[in-house]
């Protein structure tokens, strides 16, 4: 009978705890719902003045763009004279040194060109020197006139001594009128003689006036046909395409064998070394930048990696003035765009330049503080 008494006071004690944990879970669960929206106020209120502190102290000192590429100056060979390409010296992607021969053209065109032009200068040579021995000659008939003019004027004044004293005797009455009469026809031819010597005198003046006039005539032939030498022989010695830079070759356009012109893109030089970024920052966003901030780099293409360089210089206007059709504002469909702004930036820490390629996209993030 002692077992049934035990079954049923634990079964009381059991039902008495039962009944005592139900009034406390009440009490807890209130205290944890009220709890929850404090811890998450208090959060975002943390959240907040980190955020506060950190863009008064940090973040509005920078100005970032993804809208950067690199850039380089490419150099476009082009040959100065027609020709088929006889000899290849480089290939696709080699890089090269500025004065390297990268081809050489059929040369024999201009080469036969340039004998002509120096056989066209010995011949205005010759020329000029028998035009020389020419203006020898006039001056030598010039003063031969001249004697001649100087002979006449003397036998023009012995004549009218002779005149006027035969025209005194006369009036004596001491010689004849016939003898005066020859005197005075011997006088008259004098003085043709004397205007025929004047009009020698005049003919080989100006006879040696042409040949001076002719003389810098063919003078100015002469240093023509030496300038076309000249010009010849840089198109002769243009056989040879120089590499006017050092960088890499890259787009290369021909082939041994080819026939190029003056107007033929053969093929670009990369100068990989001077390469630089371009980075289009927003009109709002430049108004501190200035030449010399330091910029962080990343580039898409190094993921992981980040490099560090400065602004070199802006661009003097926007993107869009620059483009082939800008914009005109005044048409009546006016909508304002924000415009971007290139700036140019150099890198400092990157040693293997040849990492770089002209298009690769960059991040830009200018320190306004530095």
């Amino acid at each position: 009978m002692s077992e049934p008494v035990n079954t049923q006071s634990s079964q009381t004690s059991s039902q008495q705890i039962e009944s005592k944990s139900p009034a406390a879970d009440p009490q807890t669960e209130s205290k944890q719902q009220k709890l929850f929206p404090r811890l998450v106020m208090l959060g975002i209120f943390v959240a907040l003045i980190v955020s506060g502190i950190y863009y008064f102290t940090v973040y509005r000192y920078f100005q970032s763009t993804d809208n950067a590429y690199v850039k380089a100056d490419v150099t476009w060979v082009i040959p100065r004279v027609s020709g088929e390409i006889t000899s290849l010296l480089v290939n696709d992607n080699q890089v090269v040194k500025a004065g390297q021969v990268l081809m050489k053209l059929d040369d024999r065109d201009t080469q036969a060109r340039y004998a002509q032009a120096e056989a066209m200068v010995g011949v205005k040579e010759a020329a000029l020197g028998v035009q020389k021995q020419n203006e020898i000659a006039a001056q030598a008939a010039i003063a031969q006139a001249k004697a001649g003019l100087d002979a006449a004027n003397a036998e023009v004044i012995r004549l009218k001594k002779d005149f006027n004293r035969y025209q005194t005797l006369l009036n004596d009455g001491v010689t004849t009128r016939q003898r005066l009469e020859t005197v005075q026809a011997q006088y008259s031819s004098a003085i043709a003689q004397q205007a025929s010597a004047q009009a020698v005198v005049a003919s080989a003046i100006a006879q040696a006036s042409s040949v001076r006039a002719s003389r810098a005539q063919m003078n100015a032939d002469l240093k023509s046909s030496e300038a076309n030498v000249q010009l010849v022989g840089v198109d002769t010695s243009s056989a040879e395409v120089i590499a006017p830079i050092s960088g890499t070759v890259g787009s290369f356009a021909v082939r041994l064998g080819s026939r190029v012109n003056p107007q033929t893109r053969m093929m670009a030089i990369v100068p990989l070394d001077d390469a630089y970024v371009e980075a289009n920052f927003k009109e709002t966003q430049i108004g501190k930048m200035k030449v010399g901030q330091k910029v962080k780099l990343t580039f898409d293409a190094y993921q992981g990696q980040t490099f560090h360089g400065h602004i070199q210089s802006f661009a003097p206007a926007s993107g869009a003035t620059f483009s082939l059709m800008p914009p005109d504002n005044a048409t009546g469909n006016f909508n304002k765009v924000v415009q971007r702004i290139p700036v140019r930036i150099v890198l400092d820490d990157m040693p293997d330049r040849q990492k770089l390629r002209p298009g690769l996209s960059v991040t830009a993030v200018v320190d306004l503080r530095s």
